[in-house]
């Protein structure tokens, strides 16, 4: 403030100068002055930085060189400390075991089904009945890639209330292709579709039995079931046509009293048993089964031989919802020097499932000639009061039912069969089963 003063005291040329720096505003006066102190003040400092620059600078690199060591000296130690406790550290414990699913399995080679069922009766020609049916032992092993066994043993009740065992068949198969098998042993006869779909195990079966004519003939039934003797089997090369051969040769079957059927060791007679069929399935109608057979046999009865020839056909369709069955059979018999008889049959069965459900209707007709030698030894009492399956002269008619598969290896069958016989009275009968495997 005392040099603005003096300077309003200068001459009066120097006034006019004064007059025009007092005219700049005090507020620029003030920034230029603090500007000019700011550059007073920084030319000794940076005369002072200059000589000290190195120093300071080596202190530096030495310090980040120190410190770089010091982060590698810890990087060691976390690496030593992650190596101990790796080995510290217990082993996880493994995870539980899962059950691995039960196999039918008796050795590692053989596998074993069973098959059983019982039930109860009521039929207006007899006492109401629970009954045991049978228990069927069905085995089954690969011994090589084209050699296997098959065998199955039942167990049944018999209409004298004695359950006996019967060794059903037993089989040793060699398969090296598709268009050949063969198997040797005891056999269920390809006679017919039905016996040799359905053998014994109710629990394969929509009804609770089978068709009259497909009866077993150790039970009274006309068709030869079982033979001992050798099978083929394969495909014929017919493209989508799907057409299969069986050729048979066994034993044929003894007949007379308290003759076993099925010639199993020792034949009766020097004559074999012949059995061929053909069956398409062709692959347009996948289901479809459409087939013959015929066989011929010389059998060895009390008196002279009678020549029998038994002609079948079918035609089925099966998919997982319908099950359609029809077959006809004609049994021939002829005496050297005597009349020629004959029997006839036929069926026809369909079903229908909804879900666990299935209702199912069959219709039947048999036809044996009372007078036929044969079939009189086969049914030597004409009559079976409980299973209907022993029988000779006309029986027919219908049967209803339903299946209900409570399980995925148990079912519940109910059936009513109205069969009308030659001279006998009508039979209603209500049949129930239980039927299983596992």
């Amino acid at each position: 403030m005392p040099v603005l003063a003096l300077s309003l005291g200068t001459a009066p040329e120097q006034g006019n100068k004064l007059k025009s720096v007092s005219s700049i505003p005090m507020s620029r006066m003030l920034w230029f002055f603090a500007f000019g102190l700011c550059l007073a003040l920084a030319a000794p400092a940076r005369g002072q930085e200059a000589p000290n620059a190195p120093a300071n600078q080596d202190e530096v690199n030495r310090q980040l060189l120190r410190r770089l060591q010091e982060l590698e000296d810890e990087v060691k130690q976390l690496k030593a400390q992650t190596v101990v406790a790796a080995v510290a550290a217990p082993d996880p414990e493994p995870p539980p075991a899962v059950e691995a699913p039960a196999v039918h399995e008796v050795a590692p080679r053989l596998h074993m089904t069973v098959f059983g069922d019982v039930g109860s009766q009521i039929y207006n020609h007899a006492p109401d009945t629970f009954l045991f049916g049978s228990l069927d032992l069905f085995m089954t092993a690969r011994l090589s890639d084209k050699v296997s066994a098959l065998g199955a043993v039942l167990f049944i009740a018999q209409n004298n209330n004695v359950v006996t065992s019967d060794v059903e068949r037993l089989l040793l198969q060699y398969r090296p292709s598709d268009y050949f098998t063969v198997a040797v042993g005891r056999y269920h006869s390809w006679v017919g579709y039905y016996n040799s779909a359905f053998n014994y195990g109710e629990y394969l079966e929509t009804t609770t039995d089978r068709p009259f004519v497909y009866a077993f003939d150790d039970q009274g039934g006309v068709l030869p079931m079982q033979e001992v003797g050798v099978t083929m089997t394969g495909k014929i090369p017919s493209g989508r046509m799907g057409l299969n051969y069986v050729v048979e040769l066994g034993n044929g079957r003894g007949w007379g009293p308290g003759v076993e059927i099925a010639q199993n060791n020792q034949d009766a007679h020097n004559s074999k048993s012949i059995n061929g069929g053909l069956f398409v399935r062709p692959e347009a109608l996948a289901g479809l089964q459409v087939g013959f057979s015929v066989r011929h046999d010389e059998l060895a009865i009390p008196g002279p031989a009678v020549s029998e020839t038994i002609a079948t056909i079918h035609a089925v369709f099966l998919d997982s919802n319908y099950e359609i069955l029809n077959e006809g059979v004609l049994v021939r018999h002829v005496e050297p020097a005597g009349p020629i008889f004959t029997t006839s049959a036929f069926y026809t069965q369909f079903s229908r499932r909804f879900r666990a459900y299935r209702p199912y209707f069959r219709y039947q007709y048999f036809n044996a000639n009372d007078r036929d030698p044969v079939n009189l030894y086969a049914s030597p009492n004409n009559y079976a009061p409980v299973y209907v399956t022993t029988f000779v002269g006309r029986v027919n008619g219908p049967s209803a039912g339903i299946r209900y598969d409570f399980t995925e290896h148990s079912a519940l069958k109910l059936q009513y069969d109205r069969i009308s016989e030659r001279r006998l009275p009508t039979i209603n009968g209500l049949t129930s089963q239980i039927a299983f495997t596992f």
